[in-house]
């Protein structure tokens, strides 16, 4: 009987869950990211759990040994991260991916994010101010047998 009570039917107007997590980019590193929360809470709450008792050298050691695994832990998965976030993406950029101050067109400067656009850039900007429309990009695409879109 989910969605009734007292006899009224409640809509429940949830969103459509994505099927798998690659569809989610908030799911994509889930698990490292629970993984790396539980191993600090662990190191964390080990004072704590011992804090009513004597603490032995033994003790001692084996806490520190603890948060010094879980920092390690840490500081592995953020290196995973940023390696991972280094990478070029597999996917092709768009015009406004480009397109960094979102003017609409594309500056020398923007095209240095696609090697190939920068190689031919002054190419491509027929009027020669600097800046590459979609129009001039098009007209260059074209005239280079449409390789470059």
């Amino acid at each position: 009987m989910a969605g009734k009570r007292a006899g009224r039917d409640i809509p429940l107007n949830l969103p459509d869950a994505p099927a798998s997590a690659e569809e989610n980019p908030l799911m994509k590193n889930a698990r490292t990211h629970i993984a790396t929360v539980v191993a600090l809470g662990a190191a964390l709450a080990m004072p704590l759990a011992f804090a009513q008792s004597a603490v032995s050298p033994e003790v001692r050691e084996a806490q520190e040994a603890a948060t010094e695994a879980a920092e390690a832990a840490q500081d592995a998965q953020q290196a995973a991260q940023q390696a991972t976030d280094a990478q070029p993406e597999s996917r092709q950029l768009g015009w406004n991916d480009v397109d960094a101050d979102g003017n609409g067109t594309i500056s020398q400067a923007e095209s240095a994010a696609l090697p190939a656009l920068a190689a031919v850039f002054s190419e491509a900007d027929a009027d020669g101010d600097g800046e590459l429309t979609p129009e001039e990009y098009r007209a260059h695409a074209a005239q280079a047998g449409g390789g470059e879109e």
